[in-house]
């Protein structure tokens, strides 16, 4: 990856590893290296969706964040600005996305201690080796997570469900206030996660 992407996507977060080695193929690579080379680059209309689903929704996000992705650059940025990215509405439940390396946020979340249940619609292939770090406090909020997706109740029914507990300590930050989003750290402690069966989702879904 050249220099200018890897400070962007330094700056802004993004799990430049995941992206290189899982997300993107090489050709994918090799595309976006040769379009994304300098700020001038950056600043032009460099989006396309001729180049690949996963490539199309990374210079998709990238288009749609220009602004605030700039001001980061440009070292003005602030935590709510990394948070506002990683809370993007461009970025959907429904197809495979690239990571933010949630090592580099702060913990903005003040914790008092306390257990607090929560609940996660899963992407495809999730377990419960391989848990997500974005979680809502209610079902309203997968309500809200689901529908501003575009997923059909039929998707969500064909994908897992987890609920799970945890102390407060445990989380990052708060993400999207529609959908009661909390993102809980990197390699995060939980008590008894459990995958909700096909009548437990409906019920909830109701």
């Amino acid at each position: 990856m050249n220099q200018y992407l890897t400070s962007l996507f330094s700056s802004i977060f993004i799990d430049i590893d995941h992206l290189e080695n899982h997300y993107l193929t090489v050709d994918e690579l090799d595309l976006l290296n040769n379009k994304l080379n300098s700020t001038r680059d950056f600043e032009s209309d460099f989006y396309t969706d001729s180049l690949g689903s996963n490539l199309e929704c990374l210079l998709l996000f990238l288009y749609k964040n220009k602004n605030l992705i700039t001001s980061i650059m440009q070292g003005i940025g602030t935590e709510q600005d990394h948070i506002d990215l990683y809370t993007s509405p461009i970025i959907s439940g429904n197809y495979d996305c690239f990571r933010f390396d949630l090592n580099k946020f702060n913990k903005t979340y003040e914790s008092n201690n306390q257990l607090i249940k929560l609940y996660r619609i899963g992407r495809v292939g999730e377990s419960l080796d391989s848990l997500g770090n974005s979680w809502s406090t209610n079902i309203e909020g997968l309500k809200a997570y689901y529908q501003a997706s575009g997923l059909s109740e039929n998707e969500i029914i064909c994908r897992p469900v987890f609920s799970t507990t945890v102390v407060d300590s445990e989380v990052l930050f708060e993400g999207s206030k529609q959908e009661y989003e909390l993102v809980l750290k990197p390699g995060f402690n939980h008590s008894g996660a459990t995958i909700l069966d096909t009548i437990s989702k409906k019920m909830l879904f109701k």
